[in-house]
């Protein structure tokens, strides 16, 4: 085999990795939306969602993520809702539940902002001003998968890696195998 089939050889190895890395991916993604894909809102008062423990608690959610929804909740309590939607009920509560239910069954009457997929989604009641809120809140991600290249010298490496937090570890692969691998520490974000 000459240097320049050699090379054919290893684009193509590496291509066919990528896509096989891609289509795992693919897999494992729709098993996990059909397991924990369904939303469920979370009802609690203003109060209670202002409070750390008591968004822990109430959404089984993370002390660091019940930290980042309490103080988002609490932030956006001065500013204008996206949208506004009317519900008749008796009382807060029973508006609370319906609406909640409303959003976990995707019915049309909700406003598609209500309705959209979110990692956590919580109604709130609030009896100062009478009204329900919905709060959608994303968290980040903390695992990640990744795939990419890495071209040294004249030599291209599949590299696949996993992060975790503020850490990542890259490993490098050519068509002989392992080549080598990276560890990295995220000194900052924004």
């Amino acid at each position: 085999m000459d240097k320049w089939e050699m090379k054919v050889y290893n684009a193509v190895s590496v291509l066919v990795v990528i896509v096989g890395i891609i289509g795992l991916s693919w897999v494992l993604y729709g098993l996990y939306e059909e397991h924990f894909g369904k939303e469920k809102p979370v009802v609690m008062t203003q109060e209670e969602a202002t409070d750390a423990k008591a968004v822990e608690r109430k959404a089984a959610v993370s002390p660091a993520e019940s930290r980042i929804i309490s103080r988002e909740i609490e932030r956006s309590a001065d500013t204008s809702p996206v949208v506004t939607y009317y519900v008749q009920a008796p009382t807060l509560e029973k508006a609370a539940t319906e609406t909640a239910k409303a959003i976990e069954t995707q019915s049309p009457a909700i406003p598609p902002a209500a309705a959209k997929k979110s990692d956590r989604t919580i109604v709130t009641t609030d009896d100062k001003l009478n009204k329900v809120d919905v709060y959608k809140i994303s968290l980040r991600k903390a695992h990640k998968l990744k795939a990419g290249m890495t071209y040294i010298n004249d030599k291209s490496y599949l590299s696949a890696g996993y992060q975790a937090g503020r850490w990542e570890g890259l490993a490098h692969f050519d068509g002989n195998g392992f080549q080598g691998a990276t560890v990295m520490y995220t000194l900052k974000e924004w």
